[in-house]
């Protein structure tokens, strides 16, 4: 990942310029790290972006319950019945 693709991410966030100045200036001549940017983004009242904790999101575990439920077939042909 590179810096501009950091810069892109968290200003489709909505990230403060300023925020974004200064989590740069703390990756800079180091290897991003996803957990560091992450980190400072929560130190400013952002949430994650970078490292989702998709465990976190109970709501889809209900949804795959009733998502695949038995359909009637459809029948192609006239059936003509009394």
């Amino acid at each position: 990942m590179n810096i501009s693709d950091v810069v892109f991410e968290m200003e489709l966030a909505g990230v403060d310029e300023a925020y974004i100045a200064d989590i740069v200036q703390l990756c800079d001549g180091k290897v991003i790290s996803e957990d560091l940017i992450d980190q400072e983004l929560i130190k400013r009242g952002y949430p994650k972006l970078f490292n989702i904790d998709y465990d976190a999101y109970d709501e889809y575990d209900s949804w795959d319950d009733h998502a695949y439920s038995s359909k009637e077939k459809i029948q192609h042909k006239y059936k003509y019945e009394d």
